[in-house]
């Protein structure tokens, strides 16, 4: 059969999957050696010996190897205590960590994957929104664990929260502060998190009967500053204003309280506005930013984890979807005079 035999006939002859086989020959250290033995037979049997060692050249001196983690943005200041929480798990592990600005698709993953070999990547942690198919392909030549963003079609651990339980927490506080006239400044809908914080926000208003204008659900392409203040201050034009905006993200809730500023507004007299993330953006604005806390560091470390446990062969970790809490500041409070 030759070099005609694909990693594939090698899984179906040794009865194991894709993930195990590409584990057999790039990483074998973390591989059973009841289970090493055979794939190894296989190998040899069907003569797909001229693969073995193809991507297992590259040594790392003074640690276990490379972890990589994917972000989707490079300059949102979200993913920095992602980062932070894997890279100590990693370190404490004796693993390295690369950070790759990517968004795989069908239609690049199988150079992303050899990428990934060529870095010798012992596994990865993606923040992306990726497509089912794109999961599978990544997980069959190194251990992948999704973070913050889930595809729930592949059954491939993860950790998260619940966008939607937390994005009712934070409407609910503007409806208890007063708020009437709602409007929201949201993600590109390829995103779980703008999904679920949209779902969150549709559903406080029609359960308090609250109407929402045209024009006050604003969606921005991404976690642009420029694009969400630009947006909000023609939202901010109306006679009929809203005087509450839920900003799924604290670079988009900045945004607002400066638009506000410019349109004569004051925050939080005229306009309420609460953010997502708590990141460092929340108490730099003025005034300081209402914001749903996100346990990011931990969300990375546990990840991290996670990806270790799956690493050594455990059998299906446990996915893990963490609590998130309201951190009320100045943007907000609870009643108007």
């Amino acid at each position: 059969m030759g070099s005609k035999v694909t990693i594939e006939q090698v899984a179906q002859h040794s009865g194991v999957s894709l993930a195990t086989v590409s584990r057999v020959l790039n990483h074998p250290e973390l591989v059973s050696s009841k289970t090493a033995a055979r794939v190894n037979a296989s190998i040899r049997e069907l003569n797909y010996s001229s693969v073995v060692g193809q991507y297992n050249s590259a040594e790392f001196e003074g640690g276990a190897g490379l972890i990589m983690v994917n972000i989707p943005w490079l300059d949102n200041p979200f993913y920095s205590e992602i980062v932070r929480g894997i890279r100590v798990a990693a370190r404490s592990a004796g693993f390295d960590v690369l950070v790759s600005w990517d968004v795989p698709t069908a239609s690049t993953v199988n150079d992303y994957c050899a990428m990934l070999r060529r870095c010798n990547a012992s596994g990865i942690i993606t923040l992306s929104p990726l497509e089912a198919e794109t999961i599978e392909r990544i997980d069959s030549t190194i251990p992948l664990v999704q973070c913050c963003e889930v595809n729930p079609e592949v059954d491939v651990p993860f950790v998260t929260i619940d966008d939607f339980a937390a994005a009712r927490i934070a409407v609910e506080h503007l409806v208890s502060c007063g708020c009437s006239r709602l409007a929201i400044v949201s993600g590109p809908d390829t995103y779980k998190y703008a999904r679920g914080r949209m779902d969150g926000f549709l559903s406080v208003a029609k359960a308090h009967g609250i109407g929402i204008e045209d024009g006050w659900i604003v969606c921005v392409p991404d976690n642009s500053y420029g694009l969400a203040h630009s947006a909000v201050c023609h939202m901010l034009e109306s006679a009929n204003a809203p005087d509450g905006v839920f900003a799924c993200s604290d670079t988009y809730g900045a945004a607002v309280i400066s638009a506000a500023r410019r349109a004569g507004l004051t925050v939080p007299g005229d306009l309420m506005v609460v953010g997502f993330d708590n990141t460092d953006n929340a108490i730099m604005t003025t005034p300081t930013l209402t914001t749903v806390n996100q346990p990011r560091y931990r969300m990375g470390y546990t990840a991290c984890n996670i990806l270790l446990e799956r690493m050594k062969g455990a059998a299906a970790p446990q996915s893990m979807t963490m609590e998130t809490e309201l951190v009320v500041r100045e943007s907000t409070t609870r009643s108007r005079a």
